[in-house]
């Protein structure tokens, strides 16, 4: 469902007041400055799907800030991933500072201060996704907070402009199109980010393309019990040798993808409230695991718990973080 902030439905006196409870109801608890102006104006508009919310934002001149005492009054954690449209911004996160012209990206983190400098006519699209979900395919995405990602290099092309049209597919699909884009899309700001980490295996655009046609075709299939490393590899028109390669370059092998991409939502089924009436072998299955002994021992490793501890600590007061 798409929600509307615009500073033009309210007195020009109150705008800027109207302006920061927004952006807090919008993102994250924030503070704003700089823009007590009765000319102030900007404009939020955000749709929120279940695993991420996609945002334009737009406006005058201001800052935003990420402070202590708003971390520590949040109960959630997330990434935001500013893709800059108009003018300039800076981000500023763990001593790194991201000058942002148009096609320019950077992250940042909920659970560390930042702070926005947002110049005049600026205009943002925003990702906001929860930091577990990035992490699981980026361990290291807060090392990487703070940086500039070039709207012009390569990489930088192929994360932004797919953005925007995956941000499209997501409102015109349905629940089932919906759920594929928003993995791809987490897929792609991961590659992004992986770009700027020196000590990653550089590779090539096409070899870039390859990665994400075979991470789309395995997030399309992870119900089918027939999707294995061969038909991946069919799909992209290589070898399962050249594409393990690829793979490897990640830290990882098409095999090795596909489980953590099934472990991982059967994960999410059993934190979700709606298949609490599902058992956990049902859950296990659905998602291609038909050796209950052998699905338990992976989530183990790959979660630190067991299935039916995992859902008991996610059902609980407190989320569990991993």
């Amino acid at each position: 469902m798409a929600h509307h902030y615009r500073t033009r439905d309210v007195r020009p006196h109150e705008r800027f007041s109207y302006w920061r409870e927004a952006v807090c109801e919008a993102y994250v608890q924030l503070g704003c400055e700089g823009g007590d102006r009765e000319d102030f104006s900007g404009g939020i508009g955000v749709e929120h799907y279940p695993n991420l919310s996609i945002s334009n934002v737009y406006g005058m001149a201001h800052e935003v800030y990420r402070r202590r005492k708003d971390i520590a009054r949040a109960d959630d954690e997330y990434f935001l991933l500013s893709m800059q449209m108009k003018e300039i911004s800076f981000v500023a996160q763990n001593g790194h500072v991201a000058e942002l012209e148009p096609g320019d990206l950077a992250l940042y983190s909920s659970t560390d201060p930042y702070q926005l400098t947002l110049t005049d006519n600026f205009s943002q699209m925003v990702v906001q996704l929860p930091k577990n979900r990035l992490l699981a395919r980026l361990p290291n995405a807060d090392m990487l907070t703070g940086r500039r990602i070039s709207g012009s290099s390569e990489v930088g092309r192929l994360v932004g402009e797919n953005i925007v049209n995956f941000s499209r597919l997501i409102s015109d699909g349905g629940e089932v199109m919906q759920s594929v884009v928003q993995d791809v899309l987490i897929d792609l700001i991961a590659t992004g980010l992986a770009s700027l980490d020196d000590s990653k295996v550089e590779m090539s655009l096409p070899e870039q393309h390859i990665l994400l046609r075979a991470r789309s075709y395995i997030q399309a299939n992870l119900t089918d019990p027939a999707m294995d490393r061969n038909s991946v590899a069919a799909s992209v028109g290589l070898s399962v040798r050249r594409l393990n390669e690829l793979f490897s370059k990640e830290g990882t092998s098409v095999a090795g993808f596909i489980r953590s991409a099934r472990l991982q939502r059967a994960a999410q089924d059993l934190a979700d409230p709606r298949y609490s009436g599902q058992s956990i072998s049902e859950i296990a299955m659905r998602w291609g695991f038909y050796n209950f002994q052998h699905f338990s021992k992976l989530f183990r490793t790959h979660f630190g718990h067991a299935p039916s501890d995992y859902r008991t600590l996610r059902a609980g007061p407190e989320r569990l973080r991993h």
